[in-house]
This record gives structure tokens, C-alpha cells and sequence, in this order.
């Protein structure tokens, strides 16, 4: 269908000889023909003209004139690419013809919001196609932004939209509410959470289940998901209860649509076109497995080249229905954006409970490996070590607050289990997840009370600020904000950290002010998971007021205030905790730049230097890596081994470096080493010398707590030795259409993850394809793949293959030395040793 759809546009595009085929590509960088006149295209006057390819005699549909002019290039190509894919053209929607999905994967900050708005707008008020209703599922906290933002654009032109919002009405309501959005029409908002609980009958009393169920999953004649990566397993509920929704018309929101691996890609694609890669057997060995065997530094030269193969191919098939476009097309609207990554060193108290609590529980004599450790044990642990990294009073304050219960048990964790499952990467099967999360919060909640840290930990003037260099390098942060005017975000995954850096925020001074301390609720603001909607767009409005010059920052658990939300007024973030999933940090980061800022942005990422924060910051890398290759067509340096991945609880100890400092010059300097001239200030990043702020730290706290800094864009620079030439990218779909047509996989023969020794070993001879030697006989009605093929070849002529085919074969499958497969061409059995011969 997604074929015949490409050939419809191309040949429809062909007709308009001033319409490129880039223009609602995926590859849209925002450009527009400049000979397509406004006939074609519109204006902002007559509004902009959705369907430009469009049928013979088919009226031209604009977007609202009112609208037009607020829209970026790029928006106007977003609302187009939607049009294409979810109306393709009115004659097929009146016709009755259930139209497809498709994913806008605009980065964050590019206004998605506004152009479904728009959209919406367009398609069911500018042109009369029947389409009555919308269900838009997203995150719950950003609910409000959403009704605010239909507010905001609405246009004078047509007839405003009803928009309904779940979280308005009482419970006993909501059953009349939908039906009343059925009938009526108009866009309904609803939470992901409820949208599950009312769509499969969860705790809704029996008589109003069957009309709450019906109204969901047969009303939307347009469903859109925000934040749509988090339809990430295809078990799950809220999966399932998505799907259920009768509705083709499927737009999926997302800034970061791969975030940690492919799979979770694969259900995102799956959801808006079902079954377009197969099943997930057939995309596992297609595309995980050959692209995530190459993406490691110690990966062999054929695994890199055939993950550069496979990524390309995977980027053109899905390109007609996922649009991406990067900050590249709003870069010269924006000031520029600088993310110091800053490695800090461990206190001698922080640095003892580490090693004490790696000792004490088994971390230290297993290889630090995930085959050594359960797999609950290693988020409990991570839990229990991520509190010591941050400071060390944050183990007495979790103790504390188990024991009075304060804390709901969901957030009680660090992070908060609804983040652990999709970071750890163990490749657990769906449903495991769920299992380990339970234990290990058990784990971790035991760690608190098994009192090993008694000895070390058993004096209030533990809590004071010396004791943890983030807390030093954080304070003094907010202290020069405050002096130059900026205001700063402060993101933890971890309530308790926020709780302590609370109670060193009431007091500091206030500037000018004699004998006063800041306060909660004026000089900064706290946005958790227990802020209600409302109040948290209050606090975000009252933060963004240039009016409000008294507060300086606002503090924000990772998860509950790092997506959708807009906190421009401030042009500095401190993320105290790196996550599992690299998307998080970056959408805090994305929080303060995106539209509406006005200076330069400087981003200060803590990590704790030698810990398990160094292991996920690097994994964060490698991630972003990979959804550069296969989301954003690049190919990015790879800097993690595979065993570096696996040793997540190796402790580099820096204990002798306080030694060093005692030498020194008393600046911070060791005398005899090269540190010195490592973190010189003349010796910074090229935008270092610009933020005065950074010059300060490294001035004051080398090494005596930063040990070291980078720019993390340094980390994820294009590699263009690996780009694949024109030849490259032929040859590459050539033995991939070889390998669909001819080759079929028997279902005992699979691409295989390359294991860490077999990458370590870097020889030829680690087995990619596993054959059992002995494998189960094939029932009677399914003879094997491999029978199957050779019956095909007695009904058509059998040609002798070259052994260019026959390369051809043995490359799009990944085939390793010393093992063989067979050619579909010809049914030989063939090996690389079997070339020679040739």
C-alpha cells in the first residue's frame, strides 16, 4: 500500500514541474522551490495550500489565513507530509477509503503542537471530508499545555474546534462527557494512563465500561499520540489498548523517536502501519541485530559495514511516512547552545560508602558484569549508588522517608521504575520488565535499612554541602546566575535529592538583601510528579514573566517536568543525574532552548567521576549514536566497546589524587603532572572561553573537584569515512531485494547479536549465523525453507549464479566466516571459503 502510495505522489508530482519531491520528504530541511508560485503553493494572505499534489479538478484546501502567518517553513511541510499520508486526497476520503498513519519526528522545540493544530483545523473545518472527531493520547502533565495551545491558535476564519479534556470532569462524568464528543465532534485530550484504565475496563463500573470502551476505540476518525515513543512494547497495555482504537488515521508525535533500541522503533512504526517490517523476527534479523552488532569502537570492519548498509535501507523504507527534521532548520533563530559534560570527583566519604556498598553486596568479585549480577540486583544497586554520587546524606534521607512513609512507592525509587525497565538494556522479554521492577525496588528499599552505612554515616554535619563536589559546583552555579540575571532549571531523577538541595537553597542570602534567605515559591519553584496540572502551568507562567525578576530557579524531577513544557526565561540547566535513556536529558535540556529565547544556552551535565554515571553517560553516547545512523542519516564516531558496556559497577578509585592536590601550587594544580595543562582555561572548548560561568568553575574547582570536561557535541560528530558512496547505497539494496526475493531465513538459522568475547576476539570466526545441526523435522504440511526453495527451482529454468551473486548473497545476510547459507538464486550451499573455488 505504502508503495503504491509513493508511485501515486511521484507520478502526481510529475505534473508540477515546480514542486521538487523533497518538499514534504523526510529529508525536509525546511526549503521551499523558489519558482513554485503562490498559485501552487499560497500565501500567508490566502493561506497556505496543503494538498499542492492533488488530483485532476480537486479543489486546493489552505490552512487558515491567520494561522499561515504564524508558521515556520518547516511547520508548513510537517502539516503537508500529514495531509499526504493521513488524507492522501478528498475524493479517496469521501469515497470511504480509511486512509494510513504516518509519524511526525520533528526534534523537540520545532512546534509539533501547532501543527497538528493546524492540521486539525484544516482537515476538519476548511474542507467538508466527514471527519468529525480527534482523540489526542498524551502525557498527562502536559494535558493543560495542550487545551492552552488550541486556545492560543485559534483561527478567525472557521468555526472553532470543541475541545474536550478528560481531567475536567469528575469520574462519574466521563462516560457522558465521551458520548457527548461522539455526537458533537471535536478533539478530546486524554492522558495516557486513563486512556488505558477506561479503554479496557480498568476499575470503571460495569455499566459504564462497555460505553467508555466503545466510545474510545470507535470514535476518532483522526487518533494522534504525543510523546509517541512510549508505545515502545508491544505487550503492553497501553500498546494494546492503542491498537484496539478502530482508526488508520494514526498520527504519532515524537522529538526522539529511537531513544534506547531498535525494537522499541519497531513498535512505534508498527502502530501507525501495521506489519509494514514484518513481524519482529523478520526485523530483528533484517535490521537490529546486523545494525547494533556494528555500532561498537571494537566492531569488525564487515559488522560496521553491513550496519551502514542496513541503516540506509531502513532509513528509505520508512522515509514516505516518518518525517524528520533536526534543529538544523531553526539554528539561525535560536542563540547557540553549549553542553559542558563535567566529570567530578568523588568526596573521601563518598568515595568509602561506594566501595563499601560494592563489597557489601557482591559487586566487586562478579566482573561487574550483567551475566554476574541479577538483573534486579543491578537496579537496586544503581539505585543505592546513584543516592552516594549526588551526596551522601541522601541514603539517611531515603531511610527517612521509608520510615515515615511520605513517599509514594512509585516515586520512592531512583530512578522512578516507570524509567528503569527501558534503560537497562538486559533484552528482557516483554513481561519480564515488570517483575524486575517490583524486586528491585524491594532491593532497594532493603538496602536502605541493612544499616551498612551506619559506621560511615553517623553524623549530622554528614549533611553539609562539602560533602559532595556536585553540590558545590550546583550552588555556585546559581550563585553567579544570580549575580548576572539568568535564571537556571536544576533536574534530578531523585525526589530526595531535590528535598536536600531545598533545604541548602533556604540559605543562601538573597542578593542585596541583609539578613534575608530565599524562599520556596519566590526565589525558586519545585515541579514534581505531585504537581497538579493547573499549578504546574501556573508556576510555568509565573517562571517565563519577564515581570518576575525575583525567582532564580526552578527545580524539576527529570521525568514528571522534562517533557512538554516551556521554561525559556531560563538560559541555564544543571542536570545533577544523567538517566538511562539519553532522551530525557535532552529534553530537559530542550526545555530552555526551543522558541522564545532570547540568550545563549549553557547546559552543565554532573557526572561522577569513575562511577556507574560514567558507564550510562557513555551508554547515552552510544544511543544517540545509533539514532543518528538510522533516524537522521549519519554516521557518528563509536566510542564504547562492547565489554565497556557490560561492566557497569567497575569503581575507578582516585583516592591517590588527593594526594596530587596537597603537592600542588595551591591553585588546584598538581605539581609534576600533566593535569595542570589539561585544565588550563586557555586550554578550554571553543565556547568555553564564552561562558564566563564555566571559567569560574574550572578557575576554582580543578581538580579538587572537576577532574575533567568536554563538549558533548564533540562525542557525536559525523564520521564521513563511513558514509556509504551512491555505488555503496546501490549495492546495498541490491543485496537486500536479492535477500527478500531469493533468500528466506529457515526459521533455525538467525542473525545473531555478536557476544562481547566474540568482539573482543576480533576474528573472522565469530559465529553470526547459529545453525543447529540437528534441527526439528519440519511438519508435513510446511516443508522447510530450504526444501522450499529447491522445489521452486525444478518448475523454472535453474541459471549457474556468478560469483558476484553469490558475494551478493552472502553480504546482505551478515554471513560470517566458516559458516554457509544458502543462495535462493541457484539453492547451492555457500560459504565465503565456497567464493575461493569460484
Amino acid at each position: 500500500m505504502e508503495k503504491e502510495r509513493q508511485e501515486r505522489l511521484k507520478s502526481l508530482k510529475a505534473q508540477f514541474s515546480g514542486i521538487p519531491m523533497v518538499l514534504n520528504d523526510a529529508s525536509c530541511n525546511g526549503s521551499l522551490p523558489e519558482d513554485a508560485s503562490s498559485e501552487v503553493l499560497g500565501d500567508t494572505s490566502t493561506g497556505f495550500i496543503v494538498n499542492v499534489v492533488r488530483e485532476k479538478g480537486e479543489e486546493a484546501v489552505r490552512i487558515p489565513p491567520s494561522i499561515s502567518a504564524k508558521l515556520k517553513t518547516h511547520q508548513v511541510a510537517g502539516i503537508r507530509f500529514m495531509w499526504e499520508n493521513i488524507i492522501q486526497s478528498i475524493r479517496n476520503v469521501k469515497a470511504g477509503d480509511k486512509g494510513l498513519g504516518c509519524i511526525l519526528a520533528h526534534t523537540m522545540g520545532l512546534g509539533k503542537t501547532l501543527q497538528v493544530i493546524t492540521f486539525l483545523y484544516t482537515a476538519m473545518r476548511s474542507v467538508d471530508l466527514g471527519l468529525r472527531t480527534a482523540l489526542i493520547v498524551t502525557p498527562v502533565n502536559v494535558l493543560h499545555n495542550w487545551r492552552q495551545e488550541f486556545i492560543k491558535w485559534e483561527p478567525s476564519e472557521v468555526k472553532s474546534l470543541r475541545v474536550y479534556m478528560l481531567d475536567d470532569k469528575p469520574r462519574e462524568q466521563r462516560a457522558e462527557l465521551l458520548t457527548k464528543w461522539r455526537k458533537k465532534g471535536g478533539v478530546f485530550l486524554i492522558g495516557y494512563n486513563s486512556f488505558r484504565n477506561l479503554s479496557l475496563a480498568k476499575n470503571v463500573k460495569n455499566h459504564e465500561a462497555t460505553k467508555i470502551c466503545c466510545a474510545l476505540q470507535e470514535g476518532p476518525d483522526i487518533l494522534v499520540c504525543d510523546e509517541a515513543h512510549m508505545i515502545k512494547n508491544t505487550l503492553a497495555e497501553t500498546t494494546q489498548a492503542l491498537k484496539q482504537v478502530k482508526c488508520q488515521r494514526r498520527i504519532a508525535l515524537t522529538g526522539s523517536p529511537l531513544q534506547n533500541n531498535l525494537m522499541e522503533y519497531y513498535c512505534m512504526v508498527d502502530f501507525v502501519r501495521e506489519g509494514f517490517l514484518g513481524s519482529m523476527h523478520e526485523f530483528r534479523n533484517r535490521f537490529q541485530n546486523p545494525i547494533e552488532n556494528g555500532q561498537h569502537a571494537n566492531s569488525t570492519a564487515e559488522d560496521v559495514r553491513i550496519m551502514n548498509q542496513r541503516s540506509h535501507i531502513l532509513y528509505q523504507q520508512l522515509k514516505g511516512f516518518v518525517q524528520r527534521v533536526d534543529m538544523s532548520v531553526v539554528k539561525r533563530d535560536l542563540p547557540p547552545k553549549t553542553v559542558f559534560v563535567i566529570s567530578v570527583k568523588l568526596s573521601s566519604l563518598q568515595r568509602k560508602l561506594y566501595k563499601k556498598f560494592l563489597d557489601a553486596h557482591g559487586f566487586t568479585n562478579c566482573k561487574s558484569s550483567f551475566d554476574g549480577i541479577k538483573k534486579n540486583h543491578c537496579f537496586a544497586g544503581y539505585q543505592a549508588l546513584a543516592q552516594i554520587c549526588n551526596h551522601p546524606w541522601i541514603l539517611h534521607l531515603m531511610k527517612e522517608r521509608e520510615r515515615a512513609k511520605h513517599e509514594n512507592a512509585v516515586e520512592n525509587s531512583f530512578p522512578d521504575a516507570s524509567s528503569s525497565d527501558e534503560n537497562m538494556d538486559f533484552n528482557l522479554v516483554n513481561g519480564e520488565k515488570g517483575k524486575i521492577e517490583s524486586t528491585s525496588m524491594k532491593s532497594g528499599r532493603s538496602f536502605l535499612h541493612e544499616g551498612w552505612w551506619d559506621n560511615l554515616l553517623n553524623h549530622r554535619n554528614h549533611q553539609e554541602i562539602d560533602y559532595s563536589g556536585k553540590m558545590v559546583l550546583l550552588l555556585d552555579i546559581l550563585n553567579k546566575c544570580t549575580e548576572v540575571g539568568d535564571k537556571a532549571l536544576v533536574f534530578s531523577q531523585s525526589l530526595a535529592t531535590l528535598d536536600l538541595i531545598e533545604n541548602y537553597l533556604s540559605r543562601l542570602p538573597r542578593l542585596g538583601k541583609k539578613g534575608k534567605q530565599w524562599k520556596r515559591g519566590k526565589d525558586w519553584y519545585r515541579i514534581d510528579g505531585k504537581t497538579k496540572g493547573s499549578e504546574r502551568q501556573r508556576l510555568i507562567d509565573e517562571f517565563n514573566n519577564p515581570q518576575n525578576g525575583r525567582v532564580k530557579c526552578t527545580l524539576i524531577s527529570t521525568r514528571a517536568g522534562a517533557l512538554g513544557i516551556n521554561l525559556f526565561a531560563a538560559n541555564r540547566v544543571i542536570i545533577i543525574d544523567g538517566s538511562w535513556n539519553p532522551t530525557h536529558d535532552l529534553q530537559a535540556i530542550f526545555r530552555a532552548w526551543r522558541y522564545g529565547q532570547k540568550k545563549p544556552v549553557y547546559a552543565y551535565r554532573l557526572v561522577a567521576q569513575g562511577t556507574i554515571e560514567e558507564k550510562i553517560y557513555k551508554r547515552q553516547v552510544q544511543k544517540e549514536g545509533l539514532a543518528a545512523r538510522v533516524v537522521d542519516r549519519q554516521q557518528v564516531h563509536r566510542s564504547m566497546s562492547k565489554e565497556e558496556m557490560l561492566h557497569l559497577f567497575d569503581f575507578g578509585d582516585d583516592e591517590h589524587l588527593d594526594n596530587l592536590i596537597e603537592l600542588g601550587d595551591g591553585n588546584g594544580h598538581a605539581s609534576g603532572t600533566d593535569n595542570s595543562k589539561k585544565h588550563n582555561t586557555s586550554d578550554c572548548p571553543k565556547n568555553c572561553s564564552s561562558d564566563k560561568l564555566m571559567e569560574f568553575l574550572l578557575s576554582r574547582h580543578r581538580l579538587r573537584w572537576i577532574m575533567n570536561f568536554h563538549e558533548h557535541e564533540t562525542l557525536l560528530q559525523e564520521n564521513e569515512d563511513e558514509k556509504l558512496t551512491k555505488e555503496e547505497q546501490d549495492l546495498a539494496w541490491e543485496g537486500f531485494r536479492r535477500s527478500m526475493e531469493f533468500r528466506k531465513v529457515p526459521e533455525w538459522e538467525e542473525v545473531r547479536r555478536v557476544p562481547a568475547d566474540g568482539i573482543l576476539n576480533a576474528s573472522s570466526t565469530v559465529q553470526q549465523v547459529s545453525s543447529v545441526p540437528e534441527p526439528v523435522p519440519p511438519k508435513a504440511s510446511k516443508p522447510s525453507s530450504v526444501a522450499s526453495i529447491v522445489d521452486k527451482m525444478r518448475y523454472r529454468q535453474v541459471r549457474k549464479c556468478t560469483g558476484i551473486s553469490h558475494l551478493l548473497v552472502l553480504r546482505s545476510g551478515g554471513i560470517k566466516i566458516g559458516c554457509t547459507t544458502v543462495c535462493g538464486e541457484c539453492a547451492r550451499e555457500i560459504s565465503w571459503e565456497s567464493l575461493d573455488s569460484q
